[in-house]
Formats: structure tokens, C-alpha cells, sequence
């Protein structure tokens, strides 16, 4: 998985895996709290559910030297998608650390975890947004094989494009994406508008928020809009995509929020008590994916994990805290802006899905 290199200047840098797992080892989870398991290798015809046989074959040509004609056709080939070394293996392995995650749950386990996967803007038959195969559908297809009902919530600062759209039709899968408006970042999409079709239709759910976004906003518009919408849907297990990029700190984002209400609604969704599929997603800033996916494990594991980073870690001289101290602040006209953008978006989309839910306006 370490091997999915984009290159030195790309912002999604191998590097922050090696450095969540430092972390959770200096914490001492790793082996004790946590279960390492190996995946094994997805087999074609599970990935095949997936993506176009077209784009694979693609793949594996460039794994094996050939190349292809028309790379820019598979999303390939550009500033966001570069050609890499080892393109398909170590992104086929991504998706099959998804799909063993799943399979623990099928196999009877509560909880478990594939850190290296969360790429969901992938699409059926083209890579996007640093995403080369949609391990995210792959785990969803996966749990599918047991479970009736499946939700898959994304709390990454970008819209989970990907996801929605490979299951926009489909009533058995729920897909929730809280992110970044579309009419400021990419992919530019996941408006409150967008709510399914045919036979998915009210089975898709976006509640997009402005620049400048505080915790007290962000958490206000998950626990009045978008929880109740997944617990209404009353799924049997659920994918939960825990992007990092929400935080202040992030370069790619503009959200302004600190570790706790991203947490509190992984907290949230522990709390709907079903078996559940973590997965990683964007972040950018080393130190604070690193900070946050540890403590999205220790939550969602049920350990307390001290303050104080172990100094023998990494990241301890330039975070020696795990948890934001307080809020991020900002201009109060910037804050009021993105509280009307957020109300909007709210009220957009309660009036398009609480009644189907049965659920009070």
C-alpha cells in the first residue's frame, strides 16, 4: 500500500500511513488493542463490480510497461492522477485492504479498519482526484454480499463523487457526503439537490458547507440534517470514509474546524451501533492526519488515549499534542456567511428527504 507514490511534489504522500501506524504503535495499540491482519488479494470478478473492464486492462498495461494510447481517457496521466510505478498492484492492494475490512464483518466482527483506503472519487471507468480504484464501492459491494442495507458516510472536506455516483441508483446503499461546497473546490459537485435516482431515489444525501465553516457550525448541521437521515435509513452495517481534510490546518481545504466535531461524529456514528467498516481518506498536512486517524481508532476501539504525544514518535516536535487545544476562529461576517450557507443547505435538504423518512421538519 506504502508503494501508491504519486511523487515527491504530489500532495497525497504515502508517508502519513507510515505515520499513523508510528503513532498508534507509540500509543501501544498497535498489536494489542488492534489485530494486524494481512489482506489477501481481491480476485478480477470482485473489482469487476466495480469498475469497466476497459479501465483494468488499462491498468495493467501500464503496471506491465506497456503503456496505452489514450492514458488522458482513464483520468490518467495528469497533474492529479500522474503514472506511477507499481500503478495497479499497490492500488489494487488499497481496495483489497478494503474488502478484507469488509469481510471481517461479514465473518462476524464489529469493527475494522483499512486506514490506506477511502479514495472515492474514483469512477466506474476513470481515475480522479488521486484516486485510481474506489475501494470505498469495493468494501459496500463486499458487506452487500450478508447485509441488507448498507450506509456509507463521508466526512472528508471533498464531495465522495465516486460513491455516489456507482450507487446512485441503487435503495439497498445510503450514501452520505458532508464536504467543502462544490462552488469552491473540487470535484465540484455533491449539492443538497442531489438525492438519487429510479429506484435510489432519497437514497443519497450531500450537506455541503462554505469557506470559513467553524466546528459549532459543521457539528450543528451533521446532528440536525445528516444523522438523523442515516439512522432513519436503519442500515446493517455501514462504511464510514474518515478524510482528514476538514481541519484548519489542511492546504487543500478551506473548512476551518478542529479535531473535535470531525470526531464527535465519528463518536455519532459508533453510536448507531452497527457493524462498521473505518476507512481513511484525504489529508494533507502529515501531522494532523496522522494526529486524527489515531484518534478516530482510539474512539471508535473505546480507549483514552493521553494528550501528550510519546516523544518517541515522529511528530511529537512539531505536535506534542494529540487533540486541538480550541476552536479556530474567524472573522465574524465570514463566520455569519457560512452559517446562512450551511442553514440553506439544511433546510434544502430536509425538505427534500425528512418526509420520505418519516422524520419531523
Amino acid at each position: 500500500m506504502l508503494g501508491y507514490n504519486m511523487g515527491p511534489s504530489h500532495p497525497l504522500k504515502p508517508r502519513r500511513l507510515e505515520m499513523t501506524r508510528e503513532l498508534l504503535n507509540s500509543y501501544g495499540l498497535m498489536n494489542t488493542v488492534l489485530e494486524p491482519l494481512e489482506p489477501p488479494d481481491m480476485k478480477q470478478e470482485e473489482l469487476l463490480l466495480t469498475h469497466s473492464p476497459a479501465y483494468l486492462q488499462a491498468l495493467q498495461q501500464l503496471e506491465t510497461g506497456q503503456g496505452i494510447a489514450h492514458p488522458l481517457k482513464f483520468g490518467l496521466g495528469t497533474s492529479d492522477n500522474p503514472l506511477f510505478e507499481g500503478i495497479y498492484s499497490t492500488s489494487h492492494a488499497y481496495a483489497s485492504g478494503s474488502a478484507a475490512a469488509a469481510q471481517c464483518l461479514l465473518e462476524g466482527a464489529q469493527l475494522a479498519f483499512n486506514i490506506a483506503g477511502g479514495l472515492h472519487h474514483a469512477h466506474y471507468g476513470r481515475a480522479a482526484g488521486f484516486c485510481i480504484l474506489n475501494d470505498c464501492a469495493v468494501a459496500i459491494r463486499r458487506l452487500r454480499r450478508r447485509f441488507e442495507k448498507v450506509a456509507y458516510i463521508d466526512i472528508d472536506v471533498h464531495h465522495g463523487d465516486g460513491v455516489q455516483e456507482l450507487f446512485y441508483n441503487d435503495p439497498h446503499v445510503f450514501t452520505l457526503s458532508l464536504h467543502e461546497s462544490g462552488k469552491t473546490l473540487f470535484p465540484g459537485t455533491g449539492f443538497p439537490q442531489e438525492t438519487g435516482e429510479g429506484a435510489g431515489m432519497f437514497c443519497s444525501a450531500n450537506l455541503c458547507f462554505a469557506p470559513s465553516t467553524t466546528d459549532r457550525i459543521w457539528l450543528n448541521a451533521w446532528r440536525e440534517a445528516a444523522l438523523p437521515l442515516v439512522a432513519a435509513f436503519e442500515p446493517d452495517a455501514i462504511v464510514l470514509q474518515m478524510g482528514t481534510d476538514t481541519h484548519a490546518l489542511d492546504p487543500l481545504g478551506h473548512l476551518m474546524l478542529s479535531t473535535r466535531p470531525w470526531l464527535q461524529a465519528i463518536a455519532d456514528v459508533q453510536q448507531l451501533g452497527k457493524p462498521l467498516v473505518a476507512i481513511g481518506g484525504g489529508g494533507y498536512n502529515l501531522c494532523t492526519v496522522t494526529r486524527m486517524w489515531t484518534l478516530a481508532v482510539a474512539q471508535l476501539t473505546g480507549v483514552e488515549l493521553p494528550n501528550d504525544v510519546p516523544v518517541q514518535c515522529s511528530i511529537s516536535s512539531e505536535t506534542p499534542r494529540l487533540r486541538d487545544a480550541a476552536s479556530f476562529t474567524v472573522e465574524t461576517a465570514r463566520e455569519e456567511s457560512a452559517e446562512r450557507f450551511a442553514q440553506d443547505c439544511v433546510k434544502t435538504l430536509k425538505e427534500r428527504l425528512f418526509p420520505h423518512y418519516g422524520l419531523a421538519l
